[in-house]
């Protein structure tokens, strides 16, 4: 085990005044988001340098967590949706194989990871595929088929977005156990438990698909690409 110091590298001690106080850490940035502050700086066998920047990207990702829940929900009209496991495969949209695809792999790695006492590893993987795979792109790309006119590409997304927020609810709820339970709560059907005793997601290898990955991050590198261009040549 590694021993927290502060931001200098030095051991904490009352005489350094460099102790901070987790009640207090709690107030101000939620239990969840300090846990989760704490684990992503914490890798195995090392020495953890503590500050408060750290513990506010655990803030600045539970609101994200929570942002993209509430942006799912405003989505959802009909309260009858079918269950994920009805939807045919191959009449899904290629982000939706694509989003797929990534969360059965993010679920393999975790594994891997608690497997490996690699707690950090474990939340980093979860962090890095809800922050960038699963806000930053998939629901961008929702977007235009939510606000679209084809109502059963509007239900096939949502029923895949439900299932993969779930998903992720599940494999982030040993660490942030109130903020998921919350979600889960506005978001379960009726069949289902509370989030505390429902089932460990299982990988579904048959949903990876590295070709589709590798398709999808061709047009991701393209939107970056002009996005870039239209940063450079102040294009509104």
């Amino acid at each position: 085990n590694g021993i927290v110091r502060d931001s200098q590298g030095r051991k904490m001690s009352k005489s350094l005044g460099n102790s901070p106080d987790p009640i207090e850490l709690i107030d101000k940035y939620g239990a969840d988001a300090l846990r989760v502050g704490l684990l992503i700086i914490a890798p195995q066998g090392l020495d953890i340098l503590f500050s408060e920047d750290k513990i506010e990207h655990g803030r600045n990702f539970m609101n994200k967590l929570w942002n993209s829940a509430r942006f799912i929900l405003m989505n959802i009209t009909d309260n009858n949706l079918e269950r994920f496991d009805t939807l045919e495969y191959n009449d899904l949209d290629i982000t939706d194989k694509w989003i797929l695809s990534s969360l059965n792999r993010t679920i393999l790695k975790v594994n891997k990871a608690y497997d490996d006492y690699k707690m950090n590893d474990a939340v980093k993987d979860v962090y890095d595929f809800v922050y960038n795979d699963f806000c930053d792109w998939y629901l961008e790309f929702s977007k235009t088929r939510l606000y679209g006119k084809d109502e059963v590409d509007c239900r096939k997304n949502l029923i895949v977005a439900i299932h993969v927020l779930k998903t992720i609810l599940k494999l982030l709820h040993p660490y942030t156990p109130f903020i998921t339970e919350e979600i889960w709560s506005n978001i379960k059907n009726s069949e289902e438990d509370d989030l505390i005793i429902t089932s460990w997601p299982n990988s579904n290898k048959d949903l990876i698909d590295m070709n589709i990955e590798s398709d999808v991050q061709i047009l991701m590198n393209t939107i970056k690409k002009i996005r870039n261009i239209k940063v450079t040549l102040s294009i509104s």
